[in-house]
């Protein structure tokens, strides 16, 4: 009895991770037709990979790439541009060194103590994960369409 219920117990989480395979971009054509439709057949491949090409429109980006995280505005005598930015967070180890690090009496130059062993563990070294968010793409406007991309590395 209790084997012939398991299929039934994962298909709704199956169902879950099939409709998440979506990306961002099949999302958001999905929510905006209209925009998608207008679009030409290049810009729609672009868009659909999530590609931007200088020209496209600020609704392709928009398609192609989301809301930005960021946006800039820059005036000068000739003209109005904006800047999207576009995020990504990667995570970086971090090390914090306490008290006891600072002061290490009986520890020599290869950091052993003659009790203790090597300076690690509580107390003595403390390791963690400290998120940093880094500009990605930036994509330039003039008017409505793309003047300028710059993709970080």
């Amino acid at each position: 009895m209790k084997a012939a219920l398991l299929p039934y117990l994962f298909l709704p989480f199956l169902a879950l991770l099939v409709s998440a395979c979506q990306t961002g971009a099949e999302n958001r054509i999905s929510q905006n037709p209209a925009l998608y439709k207008k679009l030409s057949a290049k810009d729609r491949g672009l868009v659909a990979a999530g590609d931007v090409r200088e020209g496209m429109s600020k609704d392709a980006v928009y398609l192609a790439l989301g809301r930005p995280d960021m946006v800039r505005e820059r005036s000068n005598a000739r003209n109005i541009s904006e800047s999207w930015a576009y995020f990504v967070t990667h995570p970086v180890p971090t090390s914090s060194l306490s008290h006891a690090n600072i002061y290490r009496p009986f520890y020599g130059r290869y950091q052993i103590h003659p009790h203790f062993g090597y300076c690690r563990g509580t107390g003595w070294h403390y390791e963690s994960v400290d998120y940093v968010r880094f500009v990605t793409k930036t994509i330039t406007f003039s008017g409505n369409y793309v003047v300028a991309l710059e993709h970080n590395r």
